[in-house]
C-alpha cells in the first residue's frame, strides 16, 4: 500500500510494508499562475450533477417496483 504526502514542495510516495521504499519528485512552484472560475459553470455542473443523480434514483426506484410487481404476478399465476 502506497502513502502519498507532500512536504516542502516534495511529493513523497512512501510504499508501506516490508520494505520501505520512498520515491520523491520535486514540484515547480515557481510558475504561479492565477486561474479564474466562473461560478456560473460551477453552479451549472452542480445543477446537472443534482439532476442526474435523482434520475438515477428514479429509475432504481421505478426498476424496483417493476421487479417486486413481476414477481407478485409470477406468484399468483404459478399459484
Amino acid at each position: 500500500m502506497y502513502k502519498t504526502s507532500f512536504y516542502k514542495n516534495k511529493l513523497v510516495h512512501e510504499e508501506q510494508g516490508k520494505k520501505k521504499s520512498q520515491s520523491t519528485f520535486y514540484i515547480n512552484t515557481s510558475k504561479k499562475r492565477k486561474k479564474s472560475v466562473d461560478i456560473n459553470i460551477l453552479l451549472n455542473r452542480v445543477k446537472v450533477e443534482e439532476k442526474n443523480k435523482i434520475k438515477k434514483q428514479i429509475i432504481f426506484y421505478c426498476s424496483t417496483l417493476f421487479l417486486l410487481f413481476l414477481f407478485g404476478t409470477l406468484i399468483a399465476v404459478f399459484r
